[in-house]
């Protein structure tokens, strides 16, 4: 758990959005990614789950930093963690980068210091209401910018493991919101699916937009552009895609997020 990370705290009514500060608050973050990220979606997992289990992210919260968005009791002032994303960056070359065991990002390597990795967000059930999301994000933006970096980074999970079901959204990707091709982003060969795209003009958008996860329409809308092809996750039982954000360009619009796509 890195605590040499810096960014501002901001608060929003009793909301205060910051990094993880000590191991009592990541374990508070690591015991909500278990029981509403991962047990709230794989079923049989939950079946056989025990007392004191977490999710520890493989041992990956070491070497990471945790922005978390904590409420606080009007009465006790006691704060608790209701969400929050892991956030991954190179800082040496030996530095590690979850998206690179699905995905070949040699391309996007020229910039490999100014890159940081979102992954494993979660919002406890009963704040969420849009709120923590966008706070959430004015976070990882306020990060992005206090500590220099350039390119938020993910990995969007379809559900299933089928990619055909969704030749529709990976066609509508393709054509509007395509990485460039001197950063562009490819699953690694063994796990790889790539869509025979359908023309542009035969594409239903209805469709489409219906089959993009609801992170990536977000994220769409404040301009992130996706790589190319499917990764088939069987363990996760997912199909994925790869997004990009370059803070750098005009297209880059915070205040867009939660906006439908237009």
């Amino acid at each position: 758990m890195a605590f040499d990370e810096h960014l501002d705290p901001f608060t929003l009514d009793n909301y205060t959005v910051r990094l993880c500060k000590n191991e009592e608050e990541l374990r508070q973050y690591q015991d909500l990614r278990y029981k509403h990220l991962i047990l709230e979606f794989d079923p049989e997992k939950a079946k056989t789950a025990t007392a004191g289990e977490t999710d520890d992210n493989m041992g990956y919260d070491k070497n990471t930093v945790q922005l978390c968005a904590f409420c606080r009791d009007p009465i006790t002032g006691i704060e608790e963690v209701v969400g929050g994303y892991i956030m991954m960056r190179f800082k040496k070359d030996d530095d590690f980068c979850k998206a690179t065991l699905k995905y070949d990002m040699s391309n996007l390597f020229k910039y490999k210091f100014e890159v940081c990795e979102v992954t494993r967000g979660v919002t406890r059930p009963d704040h969420r209401n849009g709120v923590i999301t966008k706070l959430l994000w004015d976070g990882i933006d306020a990060y992005v910018r206090q500590n220099k970096l350039r390119f938020i980074v993910g990995t969007m999970s379809f559900m299933g493991i089928d990619p055909l079901i969704y030749t529709d959204g990976a066609s509508y990707l393709h054509h509007n919101y395509r990485m460039p091709d001197e950063i562009m982003v490819r699953p690694i060969e063994s796990n790889a699916y790539y869509h025979n795209y359908i023309k542009k003009e035969d594409i239903s958008r209805r469709t489409a937009i219906r089959q993009l996860p609801p992170l990536l329409r977000g994220m769409l809308m404040i301009g992130a552009q996706t790589g190319d092809g499917f990764y088939i996750d069987k363990e996760l039982g997912v199909v994925e895609t790869f997004a990009s954000i370059d803070t750098h360009k005009e297209t880059y619009k915070l205040e867009n997020f939660g906006r439908a796509i237009i």
